[in-house]
């Protein structure tokens, strides 16, 4: 996620949020289709990934999604 997208105000931050789940749950649909190491061959060659690298690329996006969410809420694990 380009950080020069992201809004402020919980609304956005839920609707990131969201989106971010939804790219998680293809991500890992995909890795559990075609396998981890296996990619898009469609895709043009310079976007092509292995399914575990967009896997833990959109974890990692989910990550920052949910303490954006975490800090609107001021909760402190």
């Amino acid at each position: 996620m380009d950080p020069n997208f992201l809004q402020d105000g919980l609304d956005n931050k839920l609707a990131h949020l969201v989106e971010e789940c939804g790219e998680v749950i293809a991500a890992a649909g995909k890795t559990l289709r075609w396998g981890p190491n296996s990619y898009n061959p469609k895709l043009p060659k310079e976007q092509q990934e292995l399914n575990k690298d967009w896997l833990i690329r959109e974890l990692d996006d989910l990550k920052h999604a949910i303490k954006r969410v975490e800090e609107e809420f001021s909760v402190d694990w």
